[in-house]
């Protein structure tokens, strides 16, 4: 009866510790997931922030809004999301100047892929 005992208390032990490994494995994937939406949605707000403020005609300030949404389209897991940044990436390379005057659409455009990120605790 004792030896019983011990089993099950080793066995409960054993299915305990795997158990916990397991746990600790999917709080880690989820909090990685959450900094990667985190980095994509600050990267966007940075590309916001570039447009609102700066002149899209300094290819200075061109390049580090190509740079911000890029780095948010690498970052975005979201499928959906990363075809529309990698669509407003490749706009702004290949047809930069079609955003200079027009900057609300480009604002526009990086909002509503910001607001459709969903951050997770």
């Amino acid at each position: 009866m004792k030896i019983n005992r011990k089993l099950l208390v080793g066995i409960v032990f054993i299915v305990f510790v795997i158990a916990s490994f397991f746990a600790g494995s999917l709080i880690k994937e989820h909090r990685y997931n959450n900094d990667r939406l985190q980095r994509c949605d600050t990267l966007i707000s940075f590309a916001i922030k570039k447009a609102e403020n700066d002149d899209l005609k300094d290819q200075n300030a061109m390049k580090a809004l190509i740079s911000n949404v890029y780095a948010a389209y690498v970052l975005c897991d979201d499928p959906d999301l990363a075809a529309q940044l990698h669509d407003t990436w490749n706009t702004l390379i290949f047809e930069g100047d079609s955003y200079i005057g027009k900057e609300e659409v480009l604002i526009s455009q990086l909002r509503s892929i910001s607001e459709t990120l969903t951050i997770g605790d």
